[in-house]
């Protein structure tokens, strides 16, 4: 048969069908989603990240939002210096790694919101031809296949979307409590060695003061030289101490500009603070403490909606065992004759019966409760110790500011007083130097270990039970 001879036959046959399946073609095409390229603009990531400012009403906006479940945390205003309670705000809005997260959730969120749709039916098209000589060669036929769920595999289909959009954003809130544990551990770093830096200026001054006296006494025969070059080699060990220590704090002071999500030129100035407030929990009972990490652990919480969607996932694996209807309504013309069809079928559930998924979704459901169960146990062993380390800082820095300090300060006042009536001993008093600025350093850094243990615990326990850092979420 001609091409021409076949395209009359259809021609006739299907002009009945023409126009509705054209019509329902063009809605089709047009109800789908198109593609737009969107590339990657380093010059604007660039750009993008040098504009960003403690002062962004984004931060501001989460500052505010913050305070009202956190009331100590006080007014957000970074414009005379940002403390350590702005720069948790700066951090949660601006950190790479949360920024990431919270647009990954994004996916979760799409599937959430577009889980359990039926599926779109299905348009089949039979043309037959009788061999016969007759007047009506074509049989021409047109089904739309419609699956029914009756299987409830939809609501599981949802049920389960729902769970892993919840999971990503507990995991999202326990991330952002650990990064402003992690502000508070790192800005108490950056705090002891900035006053780190302080102590020693201020060594290196009384140093260099007491150097000119010993050279004053080593000029008119006092002191012998080899005692006096004791200032000397004193004045540059400290000297060469300082510029470490200033490197190393210029060094903690960009790694927490790259914490808090920002560029290393932003012009931002930090407060320091080493002491935290002390954490009540240390004055309680370890079971205390381990009930109330029980009930406020995000970490805890996340893994708890991780099973979760194991559980929905077995469910919807279950549903997936029993068959949809499918229906086919459908037209036919035959000998010149309309005709309208209706067709059925049902996946019989003997062989298959998706064995494989059920039994795969078993095993990832005893495993999420395995992860669940290891996890908790870490998360108590790392309490225990950071309860006991909590509590031997707090000691120690109890015993240097009780009994070391004093002595220090009282050891350099009678060796200034004696040297106001005269009575100069340089190496005395350079030893008196050194020694109250040993004391005072061991002090800076014992209130620093005592912060950090604080911010550990903490970050363990979680927040107090009527804050949700998730519900504030930027």
């Amino acid at each position: 048969m001609s091409l021409r001879l076949l395209s009359r036959v259809l021609h006739s046959s299907l002009r009945s069908l023409t126009v509705p399946c054209a019509l329902a073609l063009l809605w089709l095409l047009g109800a789908c989603t198109t593609y737009e390229p969107k590339p990657l603009d380093l010059e604007l990531t660039r750009q993008q990240w040098l504009d960003r400012s403690a002062s962004d009403d984004s931060v501001r906006s989460f500052a505010e939002r913050l305070a009202v479940l956190e009331p100590e945390r006080g007014a957000f205003d970074p414009s005379d210096g940002l403390t350590l309670a702005e720069a948790e705000a700066v951090g949660v809005v601006f950190n790479r790694e949360l920024r990431v997260m919270r647009r990954a959730s994004s996916v979760a969120r799409a599937t959430a919101e577009n889980a359990g749709i039926w599926e779109d039916p299905v348009l089949g098209v039979e043309l037959e031809r009788i061999v016969q000589d007759v007047p009506n060669p074509w049989i021409v036929g047109a089904t739309v296949g419609i699956t029914i769920p009756i299987s409830g595999r939809l609501e599981a289909e949802r049920a389960r979307a729902d769970r892993a959009l919840e999971a990503e954003l507990e995991t999202i809130a326990a991330h952002e409590w650990q990064l402003r544990m992690s502000v508070r551990s790192a800005w108490v770093e950056w705090s002891s060695q900035r006053l780190r830096a302080e102590l020693l200026e201020q060594l290196v001054a009384e140093v260099e003061s007491v150097a000119a006296l010993a050279a004053r006494l080593e000029e008119a025969g006092v002191l012998a030289r080899v005692d006096a070059r004791l200032f000397s080699v004193e004045l540059a060990s400290g000297r060469a101490e300082r510029v470490m220590v200033a490197a190393r704090t210029r060094e903690l002071e960009l790694e927490l500009l790259d914490l808090l999500g920002l560029a290393p030129s932003a012009p931002v100035q930090f407060v320091p603070q080493v002491t935290l407030p002390p954490s009540p929990l240390l004055a309680t009972s370890n079971d205390e403490v381990r009930r109330a990490f029980e009930s406020r652990s995000l970490e805890l919480a996340a893994a708890r909606r991780q099973y979760e969607v194991a559980e929905a996932a077995l469910a919807l694996e279950v549903r997936r065992q029993y068959p949809d209807l499918t229906i086919g309504p459908g037209y036919k013309s035959e000998d010149a004759q309309s005709r309208v069809l209706l067709g059925l079928s049902l996946p019989m559930p003997i062989w298959n019966r998706n064995q494989q998924g059920v039994a795969e979704s078993m095993a990832q459901r005893e495993e999420a409760r395995e992860s669940f169960d290891a996890l908790y146990e870490h998360l108590v062993s790392r309490l225990e110790v950071a309860s006991v380390r909590a509590r031997a800082a707090s000691e120690v820095r109890l015993q240097l500011e009780r009994d070391l300090l004093p002595i220090v300060d009282r050891q350099n006042e009678e060796v200034r007083r004696s040297a106001e009536l005269g009575r100069v001993d340089p190496l005395l008093l350079l030893e008196t130097l050194r020694s109250r600025y040993d004391a005072r350093l061991r002090t800076i850094d014992a209130r620093a270990a005592e912060s950090t243990a604080i911010a550990h615990i903490d970050e363990l326990v979680g927040p107090p039970t009527d804050v949700s850092v998730k519900d504030a979420a930027p």
